[in-house]
């Protein structure tokens, strides 16, 4: 997969540099034209109460545009000082329309770029914004963490390999990261019950890439009760991974990845980038 478009998701919040920073360099790098989108509610009722008063509440809108407004003009001096060709877009809806607005939008694109969800944002469900990009979009999605450790993408690359068909998308859909990485390891959850013939087999998938032209190797690790997250962050820290890549699962509670349930701690807690597909 080449990238020719990629949208990255704009607002005012101070984390929003690192990752409007990371959306134009890695555009530079490829090429690629870049779209800022931005988000301004056309009604804050269901956010601020009834009991607010027709012109506050106009007041309180004209400035929650306005800051959408600035946010993207940040975006567009950062690009064009980059020499990267962009175009800012502030989209206005209803709050809980606007994930499902990004996620359409994001089909027109090669990659969309995501911050981590954060608690406490009142324009939007940051978590809600995250699923419906991974889940309605089929684009894949690099969320950027909220203070990056590394901002290079082609040292040593971790991929979360179970044997699924989300694994393998999220796998194929990152060749282009995989393909000029320096090292790419496959991390195969294994259980206590489980011997090195029932672990998921890694061969295939490393014939695969091989083909591709990336030489990959496989590292299995012991999952016992713990927090699995913890485990794979823990596992990408000691190889000094730059970016990881799973594939993510639709469950009744989607925030269950791979490696026999993966919890929140990986989206929450990374600081790397995660590049996940489904």
């Amino acid at each position: 997969m080449g990238l020719n478009d990629i949208v990255v998701y704009v607002d005012s919040a101070e984390v929003t540099k690192a990752r409007v920073g990371f959306a134009v360099a890695l555009a530079k790098e490829h090429g690629a034209h870049l779209i800022g989108v931005a988000f301004a509610p056309t009604a804050l009722l269901p956010l601020y109460g009834a009991d607010v008063g027709f012109a506050a509440m106009s007041e309180v809108m004209e400035s929650v545009k306005a800051q959408g407004a600035k946010a993207l003009q940040a975006f567009e001096a950062c690009a064009k000082a980059e020499g990267v060709s962009a175009d800012a877009r502030l989209m206005q809806g209803m709050s809980e329309e606007f994930p499902y607005d990004f996620a359409h939008a994001a089909r027109h694109a090669d990659l969309a770029i995501l911050g981590q969800p954060r608690d406490g944002d009142p324009l939007i469900g940051q978590y809600a914004l995250v699923e419906r990009c991974l889940f309605a979009s089929g684009r894949p999605v690099i969320i950027v963490p909220a203070i990056p450790e590394k901002s290079a993408l082609d040292g040593t690359i971790v991929a979360a390999w179970d044997g699924s068909a989300e694994a393998a998308r999220a796998i194929n859909d990152a060749l282009t990261f995989l393909k000029p990485a320096a090292r790419v390891v496959l991390v195969v959850g294994v259980t206590g019950g489980q011997d090195d013939e029932q672990a998921p087999q890694t061969d295939d998938m490393m014939s695969h890439l091989q083909r591709h032209g990336v030489v990959a190797e496989a590292l299995r690790v012991k999952v016992g009760e713990g927090d699995v997250g913890k485990l794979l962050l823990s596992t990408a820290k000691s190889l000094g991974a730059d970016l990881m890549v799973m594939g993510a699962f639709h469950h009744s509670r989607w925030r269950e990845f791979i490696l026999g349930g993966v919890t929140l701690t990986v989206l929450e807690q990374a600081t790397i980038p995660l590049f996940m597909a489904h």
